[in-house]
């Protein structure tokens, strides 16, 4: 009854109104807007976006207009911060908790989870595990749940990741209202593991596809001891900018190599 209440309250807003008020939007990408009204709606959804694509913000719009928290599992730290920071700065109650957070910070974002004060609160998959963390949000109302890199949960995906298997189970003994799969990548096998841990229905896995015309990929077939140079030279050729070298030149990583751009 909860959730069908939710739902009649949250047909009366403009979804539009608030993507423009709060992320300066006028209009959805591809996508988007499908998963957004499936968990208004008070269904579960998978989101399947290349990256940058905007899958976050498929749970950052639904987390302001539906009651009680949103929790965003994330396995890196790096990405909450960046979230984090970029949430406040749009004046929305957000929180992480992590390891890199020191006593009183940490003891801020309990408190405020108690107080119901937050909208979105991020942790790692390994805190679902703890605890002391599930005695805490058990006293919530959790209307989302949302899982990025959610495709670790396969076996079938290169990227398995045990605490992802023990999610599904706790966001049922959470009573989490709805749950949204996020990942930018997932074989046929792997989203249909993703769909069937989190009871998510076929029609509610929404997949973009892959393709990035952003990106653009050239190959160039020469031997080992032709890399290094023909590196150094094409470095020298392209517009300037940003370049990321892997290391697998540690040759070229002195002061005699290196490339001005």
């Amino acid at each position: 009854m909860a959730i069908q209440q939710t739902k009649d309250q949250i047909d009366k807003i403009d979804i539009y109104q608030t993507l423009k008020s709060h992320f300066g939007f006028d209009s959805f990408r591809s996508g988007q807007e499908e998963v957004i009204t499936t968990l208004l709606g008070g269904e579960s959804a998978a989101a399947i976006f290349p990256t940058g694509s905007g899958k976050s913000l498929c749970y950052q719009l639904p987390a302001l207009l539906l009651p009680g928290l949103t929790l965003v599992i994330s396995p890196l730290i790096a990405l909450m911060k960046d979230q984090i920071d970029s949430l406040k700065k749009q004046g929305i109650a957000a929180e992480r908790l992590d390891s890199s957070l020191d006593e009183e910070n940490y003891r801020n974002a309990i408190n405020n989870i108690r107080s119901g004060q937050l909208k979105i609160l991020f942790v790692a998959p390994e805190r679902m595990s703890n605890e002391r963390f599930l005695s805490i949000i058990k006293g919530q109302q959790l209307s989302l749940l949302a899982v990025d890199e959610a495709h670790c949960i396969s076996a079938w995906g290169h990227n398995f990741r045990p605490d992802y298997l023990k999610l599904a189970r706790v966001a049922k003994e959470l009573c989490v209202e709805r749950v949204l799969a996020l990942t930018a990548t997932a074989t046929p096998q792997v989203s249909a593991d993703m769909a069937e841990a989190f009871d998510i229905k076929k029609k509610n896995v929404i997949n973009t596809g892959f393709y990035r015309p952003n990106l653009e990929m050239r190959v160039t077939a020469c031997s080992n001891n032709e890399k290094p140079a023909l590196l150094i030279n094409r470095l020298r050729k392209r517009l300037s900018g940003p370049a990321i070298i892997y290391p697998e030149f540690p040759e070229l990583c002195n002061d005699e190599n290196t490339v001005t751009l």
